[in-house]
């Protein structure tokens, strides 16, 4: 199988090009975000409530240990802070600073173009049969292969 018929593949070289493509007008002046950190803040700017890591780490599939080296960087390069909750000072929300939110308004607009290209020539047809395609591969990919029968008998 060549690695233009590779799921995985493909769908590497579409993330590393929405990555980009996030990060891109913003590389002259914010050199430190980074695409991935672009979707963080839009996430956080639309949140309701408060967000916390375990948030970040479900929402984009993060392992902890992702999810906090991402999150410490954004802190050091001023994009969020971490503040304690009255309820329990050992939980830390996540607040995004002046500098984060004065992002939000390009990174919208970026994400709406970005989002716009992608969908050029493609009908809506085909764009729901994709939607339920990538629903069907992320299933796949949830599942847990120990509990997997299939998986078991390999």
């Amino acid at each position: 199988m060549t690695q233009e018929h590779q799921i995985g593949a493909q769908l590497g070289v579409l993330s590393n090009l929405m990555k980009r493509q996030m990060a891109a007008p913003l590389a002259e002046r914010f050199a430190h975000v980074t695409g991935t950190q672009a979707m963080i803040i839009l996430y956080l700017a639309r949140a309701e409530g408060e967000r916390f890591q375990k948030d970040i780490e479900k929402q984009f599939r993060f392992r902890r240990s992702t999810a906090t080296g991402i999150l410490q960087l954004m802190e050091r390069h001023g994009l969020l802070r971490r503040e304690p909750v009255p309820q329990d000072g050992r939980l830390k929300r996540l607040v995004l600073t002046d500098q984060a939110r004065a992002l939000d308004a390009e990174l919208t607009q970026r994400l709406r173009q970005t989002e716009e290209r992608m969908r050029r020539g493609i009908g809506e047809e085909e764009l729901a049969v994709w939607f339920r395609v990538c629903g069907k591969l992320r299933a796949n990919l949830e599942t847990d292969p120990r509990t997997s029968s299939e998986e078991a008998q390999i």
